[in-house]
């Protein structure tokens, strides 16, 4: 069979992306993960505002990482303010943060079921995981004050500690959803009956150097910024010949370097680091994230053990001044940066935001290779890439 270049139909991911494939005699030899998702100018939209509002706005870039964005940019202003938030401050931040990793990685649990279980129990089993987002959603309005966007988290800290009867009711919800997340999992890593793409998964061995800062909160020290270099994808691609050039001129993201190499964020570098996870294939950056949910779930349950409701959540006064900070964040797909700038009165000068899915799209099209074009669509959704987050570059002229 002579080489080949084939778009493939991607569905059930996050955002807008081509995924073109190149393949030879059936299996695939090259591969290009385009995000073409439109600009929204985040980094443009908050210069020259004040920091309550970039807050606010910046929690907007993504229905799925939201309160990664706001933890992210608080964070940042907190720095460049001199802010500390008070402990349960920083303990329903990281309640908050985690339920919404648990929100994200559910959702994609559903997305991703139709590759790994038998069709006659899919319906089934994502009317289940919806049922179960319900209760973490729940848990976040009692907590975060919204399912999405939880208008809580602020700098400083938390607005305001939740009441003792919604702590309670988030406890008994959130140990109803373990013991149900464990059922699902259950079903989701029985291997004997997985479909062939998750065989395919698990036959592709693929490992990276892995970063990642803490296991559920995030460590701008565990991380050194000038090792970080980000290029345009076109820049990426510029001088391979099989690139799909009108694709690549439409090209929306950046992509993120760590010491000279692309390096894995996310699931799989959290539960290697600091839980001693050891899996090498495809499949086991799906498995790291399954097992990421009742970890999270867990620690939850915890923190929400140590919260007085009575305490003290934010600081009483945020004096503006000029100053710059950086906040670091374990999203649900990896490493989240922000970092952020300020003038004299305490409006925003400069403001960058490097995302996971920037670290992750060279990966994806890394592990494509190999893969037998019928099963490669499913490669991309194994890394759980987030689309809109990335939209950072556009074309005039």
């Amino acid at each position: 069979m002579a080489t080949q270049g084939i778009t493939i139909e991607l569905s059930r991911i996050a955002g807008e992306a081509e995924f073109v494939a190149i393949s030879e005699k059936g299996k695939v030899i090259k591969a290009f993960f385009i995000p073409i998702a439109p600009i929204r100018g985040f980094e443009k939209l908050v210069k020259g505002k004040n920091p309550l509002f970039v807050i606010e706005a910046v929690k907007r870039i993504c229905g799925f990482c939201h309160s990664s964005h706001g933890i992210a940019s608080a964070e940042a202003f907190e720095e460049a303010l001199g802010i500390y938030p008070p402990k349960d401050g920083f303990l329903l931040r990281e309640i908050i943060g985690s339920l919404n990793r648990i929100q994200s990685h559910l959702a994609h649990l559903a997305l991703i079921a139709p590759d790994f279980i038998p069709r006659d129990r899919v319906p089934g089993f994502i009317l289940e995981v919806l049922r179960v987002l319900e209760q973490v959603n729940a848990a976040l309005t009692r907590i975060g004050g919204a399912p999405t966007h939880p208008p809580n988290i602020v700098i400083g800290g938390v607005s305001k500690a939740p009441t003792q009867s919604n702590l309670t009711a988030t406890v008994n919800g959130l140990r109803n959803v373990l013991a149900r997340v464990n059922e699902l999992l259950q079903i989701i890593t029985d291997e004997d009956k997985w479909r062939d793409k998750a065989r395919a998964l698990k036959e592709r061995k693929f490992t990276k150097t892995l970063l990642a800062t803490h296991l559920t909160y995030g460590d701008r020290y565990a991380i050194d910024l000038s090792k970080i270099r980000l290029l345009r994808y076109a820049e990426v691609h510029a001088e391979d010949p099989e690139a799909p050039e009108p694709l690549i001129k439409k090209a929306t993201t950046l992509v993120v370097s760590y010491g000279g190499e692309y390096v894995e964020v996310g699931p799989r570098a959290r539960m290697s680091k600091f839980r001693g996870f050891n899996g090498s294939t495809l499949a086991d950056i799906q498995l790291a994230r399954l097992m990421e949910i009742p970890v999270a779930l867990e620690r939850v349950l915890n923190l929400l053990g140590e919260v007085n409701v009575k305490a003290p959540t934010r600081v009483e006064a945020v004096i503006y001044r000029q100053g710059e900070g950086v906040g670091v964040y374990e999203a649900p797909r990896g490493t989240l940066i922000h970092r952020v700038k300020l003038r004299g009165d305490g409006r925003v000068e400069d403001y960058s935001i490097i995302v996971p899915t920037e670290f992750l799209i060279p990966l994806i099209e890394e592990a494509a290779t190999g893969i037998p074009e019928e099963v490669v669509d499913a490669v991309p959704r194994v890394f759980d890439p987030c689309v809109p987050c990335t939209t950072h570059v556009i074309r005039l002229g």
